[in-house]
């Protein structure tokens, strides 16, 4: 999750103390001479970069004195990194502070690091601010350590929502809400009269659906919070994990975010310590049982006289796990999806072309489809559509970076050595535009994929790689899928999509916003124009 929005707001006045601080510092072992700077080493890591190079570490840009590569996460490092490999190689070497890292920008080293090394570099960086805005230790998913734990926790989450049995079940509920969004869409624009910001009425549909998945319930607020907005919130703080991280002895200038990322965390568990009470208040009171991931937790909850289910026992929980784990999974969930539905609707409105076809291949493959939503049985007949959404995530992956992992013990890559406890990432962005793989690397074409059908998204082909792949490979993909597929199918069957007076697709900002994730810089606005009458849902 740090790895998706940076909060520029956050990170300039923790930026303005840290270079006041390393100025300082600087001018301190400059003034004391060669003495000070011969013992100096966890001040100046360039000293440890020059060793690891002469032990096979992988070429990459000179490291500053003290912060290293550390002014490259400020601006778009998925773009500064894919700069930096066209001048070192695909795999570029780094250190932010005393923290060696590595970024790999092709598909055969992404192969090496996911697949080849998988069991190496399988575990998540453990920052200390994880654990004040988190819930501490293992008790999550996304950034739990790769364990026995880590394995339960993820199958519990699988079970509960992932498979496709489970997927099946829940299609109603996925339908219910992509009319919910389409009702909201035409209400918003005064029946097509007005442009709407298609990406804030995506997020709602999807903050209500990933809340029904979890509690059975759209309604995210209780006491006064509303979750999604908490989660932004939490997302924001942990994208940067703090100067302490990386260069220990400026640790203390992370005490203010400290204290205010535990201000967080009990604003975020008293809302979780709410749903949790009023869920199992009604399972005492009226002995329901709910379909939800919510329920498979509460039900291997240890309880207070330290028992649980005996049937469920091998996968007990502790309440820290049950938060920590609803926690991590609303919260790489409810903003993901919606950004990847507005660059693909931001994709179609610069590319009417794509629009017309899609249409057209509903009329040859569904028939008369007027006044009827387009179905999960009909997104697998809809193959140029499929091509639609592998372009979207090829030149839009969410996480652009991946989710950094870090090795838990030497290796090698790309022939390089690379050390124990390296912090480690993967450029899908930059994979997903190298000219060397893809032809016409920066187009929007669709049509690609006619002639390379066998490439798919679900890490298997390593030159498309927007959830990852191997045994940390986002669970929630077929949900993903099914959402943005779902999503983008209506709307274009439903609405003729309009750009506002006075823009056209020439004109439309395609650039992403400062950050590591690639969000979109200007929020896309359309007029949706209904095609047929039809009875859409519209709730808040």
């Amino acid at each position: 999750m740090w790895m998706r929005f940076l909060p520029m707001d956050t990170i300039s006045v923790e930026m303005l103390l840290f270079g006041i601080a390393t100025t300082l510092l600087a001018w301190i072992a400059v003034s004391a001479g060669k003495s000070l700077l011969g013992c100096s080493w966890t001040l100046f890591p360039y000293h440890a970069d020059k060793k690891c190079r002469k032990g096979g570490f992988p070429p990459g840009p000179w490291a500053w004195p003290i912060v290293g590569n550390m002014h490259l996460l400020a601006n778009l490092p998925h773009h500064v990194i894919r700069e930096l490999s066209r001048k070192y190689g695909p795999i570029v070497g780094l250190r932010f502070g005393q923290q060696p890292a590595i970024a790999v920008c092709s598909p055969s080293l992404a192969k090496e690091v996911l697949k080849t090394n998988d069991s190496v570099f399988g575990n998540r960086p453990a920052f200390e601010l994880y654990d004040h805005i988190l819930y501490p230790g293992d008790s999550g998913v996304i950034f739990t350590t790769l364990s026995s734990v880590w394995r339960m926790h993820r199958k519990i989450c699988v079970m509960s929502l992932f498979t496709p049995k489970r997927l099946q079940q829940m299609e109603n509920i996925r339908l219910e809400e992509i009319s919910n969004l389409l009702g909201s869409a035409l209400a918003e624009s005064e029946q097509g009269q007005r442009p709407v910001k298609i990406g804030r009425c995506v997020g709602r549909m999807n903050a209500r659906l990933i809340m029904k998945l979890v509690q059975s319930e759209a309604c995210s607020s209780s006491g006064g919070e509303d979750l999604p907005e908490l989660i932004k919130l939490v997302e924001q703080e942990v994208t940067f994990p703090g100067i302490g991280a990386f260069i220990p002895a400026l640790s203390w200038l992370d005490l203010w975010r400290i204290r205010r990322a535990r201000a967080l965390h009990r604003r975020v568990d008293a809302v979780l310590s709410t749903m949790i009470a009023k869920r199992m208040k009604c399972m005492r009171e009226s002995k329901q049982s709910y379909d939800d991931l919510l329920q498979s937790l509460l039900d291997r909850l240890i309880q207070s006289n330290g028992t649980t289910d005996p049937s469920l026992s091998e996968e007990s929980l502790t309440m820290d796990e049950v938060k920590g784990i609803m926690l991590e999974v609303i919260g790489a969930a409810i903003h993901t999806t919606a950004l990847t539905t507005e660059w693909g609707i931001a994709e179609l409105l610069k590319h009417p072309h794509c629009i017309t076809r899609l249409r057209q291949e509903m009329e040859e493959v569904l028939g008369d489809k007027k006044g009827q939503l387009i179905v999960e049985a009909d997104i697998a007949k809809l193959t140029y559509l499929q091509c639609v959404i592998k372009e979207i995530l090829r030149l839009h992956p969410v996480v652009s970076l991946l989710l950094p992992r870090m090795s838990s013990q030497e290796c090698e890559v790309g022939g390089y050595t690379i050390p124990a406890k390296t912090l480690t990432f993967v450029n899908v962005w930059a994979i997903g535009r190298d000219e060397d793989v893809w032809e016409n690397a920066l187009e929007f074409r669709p049509e690609r994929f006619e002639s390379n059908k066998d490439i798919d998204v679900k890490g298997h082909h390593y030159e498309l790689l927007p959830f990852g792949s191997g045994r940390r490979i986002c669970a929630g993909l077929p949900v993903a899928l099914s959402m943005v597929s779902l999503t983008l199918a209506n709307l274009v069957h439903c609405f003729d999509l309009e750009l506002p007076h006075g823009q056209t697709p020439d004109s439309m900002n395609m650039e992403e916003r400062k950050g590591i994730a690639a969000n979109k810089a200007v929020p896309t606005v359309l007029v949706p124009k209904p095609r047929f009458s039809m009875n859409f849902c519209s709730q808040a």
